[in-house]
């Protein structure tokens, strides 16, 4: 979290005790009977930020920047937080650092966990999810479009010109369909991530975890691990969403340090909702086409 000036909302470099844009003084008493937050060691100082690593709220005087960002004083003294494999890209090169992270993450989650850093930029965890897109779905969609292909190309062209369509373009158009899924479901995939780690997040909030959306959107990303399998074809397509379900519960709890219940609805309560959503559209559409053909 970038600490912002109290009078002109600019950012300012941790150690600052004055605003360099508007010259302001960063430590800014409270009102009396005010309920903004103050500093936990300074109290008649108000917070400018809140350490990601304890969730204290610090004035000027106690922010520190540290090599995961802005903390307090207090943690900065402590022992660093750990990295993640994936963390160490510039170090271990980008494909060895997202299997490394996959295998710790399936085989020792715990172990991998214990004691990183819960934040990252929402680029870094937006590039594992979208390497674990494609590793789930590239060999499927390549093995089902060369299926296609040789399906197609055995039936005969009588067959499949019945409806008047050209035979060659209907086999043509199946092919090229199934290749852009290829191509295109990893994409798709990375981008309802987002959209249901900020689902997520909402729960999480209600359920009184004090993380930002980085956190989160981290532990969302550090649970698509399982779709490596997806190098085997069909395996991830099927076996790896309830697998990165239960893992998300996991890193939930454990990134944001809160309890069993909190992070299980935050891992399981969208996706659940999701389904009974789309089961009582579908149950719709089937009851609304029995009655139009008189069958109900």
């Amino acid at each position: 979290m970038t600490p912002s000036c109290p009078s002109c909302q600019a950012p300012f470099t941790p150690g600052a005790e004055t605003c360099a844009r508007c010259g302001a003084s960063l430590l800014v008493a409270p009102a009396p009977g005010g309920a903004e937050p103050v500093c936990a060691v300074h109290p008649e100082w108000l917070s400018v930020a809140t350490c990601p690593r304890c969730g204290v709220f610090a004035c000027a005087r106690c922010i520190r920047q540290g090599p995961e960002g802005t903390v307090c004083a207090t943690c900065l003294d402590r022992e660093p937080l750990g990295q993640l494999p994936w963390d160490q890209r510039a170090e271990l090169g980008t494909l060895k650092a997202f299997w490394r992270t996959c295998f710790g993450m399936l085989m020792r989650p715990t172990e991998t966990l214990r004691g990183v850093n819960p934040d990252a930029p929402v680029s870094s965890s937006m590039g594992f999810v979208m390497l674990s897109a494609i590793a789930g779905f590239l060999s499927t969609g390549l093995v089902y479009t060369a299926l296609i292909g040789v399906i197609m190309g055995f039936i005969p062209e009588t067959e499949t010109g019945g409806s008047g369509a050209d035979p060659k373009t209907v086999k043509l158009w199946m092919t090229v369909g199934m290749a852009a899924w290829t191509v295109l479901m990893p994409v798709f995939s990375t981008g309802m991530t987002l959209v249901n780690a900020g689902l997520d997040h909402l729960i999480l909030r209600m359920g009184g975890v004090e993380r930002g959306f980085s956190v989160t959107l981290r532990a969302h990303a550090m649970s698509q691990a399982p779709y490596i399998v997806g190098v085997i074809p069909f395996v991830a397509v099927y076996a790896a969403p309830f697998w990165a379900m239960g893992l998300r519960a996991f890193t939930y709890r454990t990134l944001h340090r809160t309890s069993w219940g909190t992070a299980l609805a935050g891992a399981l309560l969208v996706p659940v909702l999701s389904c009974c959503l789309c089961g009582g559209v579908y149950g719709a559409i089937v009851l609304a086409a029995l009655k139009s053909t008189g069958q109900m």
